[in-house]
């Protein structure tokens, strides 16, 4: 695993707009379900809209309907893994928010208390993509 802080420096793409098909878990029209490429924790979960967006308030009607029915997915697969999940959305100040990626997305994270009191920020790693494909599979394994 590489530095997430390194990760982005050399970003020049948005990792979201540009998902491999290995890197999908499960798709629908406007959405994506993926396992996060720098989790908090394991088994972390995005939804992330097909449309590169900043906000939810951006997409369409159909749109949102299609995050909602992606997260209630990924919800309820990764409820059969772990016991407590908490679904997080963020939008503003990237620095207060502590948003890294400016493209709409929604985590689905289990076990973690979500907050301020989260002080391992600075020290998030992030995959290589061998790692990411590996982390992938093991997951739809299990879906």
């Amino acid at each position: 695993m590489q530095s997430y802080e390194k990760y982005l420096k050399k970003l020049k793409i948005c990792p979201f707009c540009y998902l491999r098909k290995e890197e999908i878990l499960k798709q629908n029209k406007f959405a994506i379900l993926t396992l996060a490429k720098a989790p908090y924790i394991k088994n972390h979960l995005l939804v992330v809209p097909k449309k590169h967006v900043l906000t939810f308030g951006s997409l369409k009607k159909r749109e949102k309907l299609a995050m909602l029915k992606m997260t209630a997915y990924g919800m309820k697969k990764l409820k059969k893994k772990e016991k407590n999940i908490n679904v997080l959305y963020r939008e503003g100040d990237k620095k207060i928010v502590r948003k890294s990626i400016n493209h709409m997305h929604v985590h689905i994270i289990p076990n973690m208390p979500i907050g301020m009191q989260n002080k391992k920020w600075n020290k998030k790693q992030i995959y290589s993509d061998k790692e990411y494909v590996k982390k992938i599979r093991e997951f739809k394994e299990d879906l």
